[in-house]
């Protein structure tokens, strides 16, 4: 589209398109041949509850049939043209004359901050950058208060803040991101900055753990046995990692991934092998305070891991132990005192919170 179109030309546009002479678009209408002519000519204009019917008769949107998808198209075609031409400074005055048409659309708003930003990194007069730079934080700031979940008007709006060195405000921004974890690597400074890289690198290491053990339990279902993805998963964790205490809700879905897998095989005797490292881990990690310690010093837990819903880890053990999938160990010595213990320590814990 390389001109702006008016409303009654394209509604003539429209309506040939549609193959319909003004009179049968008139008596499909319900209105007078007259009036169809005096919209195309714009003497008068539609009434708004002819809107819909208008845009059903010629078989577009609503928004197509006012210009507005046709206007968003032709102003992108603009921009990137002067994208192409003059880099990022040269499509500010595109985006302001968008603007001016299309004030709500957002992408607009973060290209008109973001093209601010960048008049300022090449301006050379110290007044003039921080004009540019003022004005980019104006406009990243109300678009990320109109729009806080925005990731890209977030993080853009961090960069400015930083630029002026208001690492506090960058921050308390990116804490709210949706994803602004790694945003915070570049605004936290000394000790805050290496927690932060633990706690980023440790989530991809989590991600990549959960993806092993649900690939783990879906081969079980499969074909059996115990499936050498559970077995990666713990290998990773206990000898690569050496951080069983930030993994430990993974490694009791491994292992309860394996008894599932040995209950279905009808091998009672693995499965209780695997229910006593469940065991183990609870009481081993539950003597640093189970759930209610800090994430550095015990297992922070994922939505997958079978303990998720308990306060505490032998609350979370016990409970497990009842599910109905265990049916068929209730009978053996072996898991009566495995129960039992549980149950205890679960009592116990629960008198020394109280």
């Amino acid at each position: 589209m390389s001109e702006r179109g008016t409303f009654g030309a394209r509604l003539r546009d429209l309506r040939v398109k549609s193959g319909l002479s003004q009179e049968e678009a008139a008596a499909r209408l319900g209105v007078s041949p007259q009036s169809v002519s005096k919209w195309e000519t714009e003497k008068c204009y539609p009434e708004f509850l002819l809107i819909m019917p208008l845009a059903r008769l010629y078989g577009v949107s609503a928004d197509e049939l006012l210009g507005k998808e046709d206007r968003r198209a032709w102003w992108e075609e603009k921009w990137q043209e002067a994208l192409r031409e003059g880099g990022e400074t040269a499509t500010l005055p595109v985006t302001e004359e968008a603007l001016k048409e299309l004030p709500g659309d957002w992408q607009f708003r973060y290209r008109q901050g973001c093209a601010e930003f960048f008049m300022f990194l090449e301006a050379e007069m110290e007044q003039d950058k921080q004009r540019w730079l003022a004005a980019a934080e104006k406009h990243l700031r109300a678009l990320h208060e109109d729009e806080p979940m925005n990731e890209s008007a977030g993080s853009m709006l961090v960069t400015v803040l930083m630029t002026q060195g208001r690492l506090q405000e960058a921050e308390e921004i990116c804490r709210k991101l949706p994803n602004g974890e790694r945003e915070l690597l570049h605004v936290l400074r000394g000790e805050k900055q290496k927690k932060q890289l633990r706690r980023v690198t440790t989530a991809s290491f989590r991600t990549l753990l959960s993806d092993l053990i649900s690939c783990g339990a879906e081969r079980s279902l499969i074909s059996g046995g115990v499936p050498e993805a559970l077995e990666a998963a713990e290998r990773i964790i206990t000898e690569v990692l050496g951080a069983e205490g930030f993994f430990a809700d993974l490694l009791i879905s491994v292992h309860w991934k394996r008894a599932e897998s040995a209950l279905e095989a009808g091998d009672g005797e693995k499965a209780m092998a695997e229910l006593t490292a469940i065991r183990d881990l609870t009481a081993r990690w539950a003597g640093a305070g189970g759930y209610e310690t800090a994430p550095e010093k015990a297992p922070f837990l994922e939505p997958h891991s079978p303990l998720r819903q308990e306060e505490h880890l032998w609350d979370g053990f016990a409970s497990l132990l009842q599910v109905p999938f265990l049916e068929p160990l209730r009978d053996r010595e072996d898991f009566r005192a495995l129960l039992s213990e549980a149950e205890r320590e679960s009592d116990t814990s629960r008198g020394l919170r109280s």
